[in-house]
């Protein structure tokens, strides 16, 4: 019984490590990112959560560039999925926020920044344009969509980019005694 309350306390303690090895990016995470001169668009982003993107297809359009297309309470609906914990990258920083891209292309983004009464500790957010009830109002792929379901997603970094830092290290050579040292100059004294 002893043995396997032993295992039980390893396993989670590795379960632990495992698991903190992301940090969540918020205001203060980011100051120590850049104070450590690491551009915010070298760091690999995550997002913590699943994230649903959605709009009806109207009848006159005829491409979806991406998603899958669902019929749903008699209407199309174009739906994006966004896994949890699929990186990403930073294409633009503003001072609050910054836009992170999950795949290739133009306007393939999301905004996440500090929310209006966050704490410097608290992590940046999934923004929208506007909110209606709990659903968020975005652009995306230039067209409009709702975030309808991970409305509260947040991105992470590796703990690792914290420590980012720049050391240079050399080591000293030493010095010897010459062995015929040339005496220094002797002064002239001035009048």
């Amino acid at each position: 019984m002893r043995n396997n309350s032993i295992i039980a306390l390893v396993l989670l303690a590795a379960l632990a490590a495992c698991s903190s090895s992301k940090v969540y990016f918020s205001t203060q995470v980011r100051q120590k990112v850049e104070n450590t001169g690491t551009p915010l668009t070298q760091l690999q982003y995550y997002v913590d959560r699943d994230v649903e993107l959605s709009r009806e297809i109207l009848k006159d359009e005829t491409k979806v560039t991406s998603g899958v297309v669902r019929f749903e309470n008699g209407k199309n609906l174009n739906i994006i999925t966004l896994k949890r914990n699929t990186p990403g990258v930073c294409t633009k920083v503003l001072p609050d926020k910054v836009y992170i891209s999950f795949e290739i292309g133009d306007d393939k983004f999301l905004t996440f920044g500090k929310t209006k009464y966050a704490t410097e500790s608290a992590p940046y957010k999934i923004l929208a344009n506007s909110w209606i009830g709990d659903y968020g109002a975005i652009t995306y792929e230039g067209k409009s969509y709702f975030i309808h379901s991970g409305t509260d997603a947040s991105i992470m970094i590796k703990t690792s980019e914290l420590n980012n830092e720049e050391i240079n290290k050399r080591q000293m050579k030493g010095r010897t005694i010459l062995t015929n040292p040339t005496p220094p100059p002797a002064s002239v004294p001035s009048n």
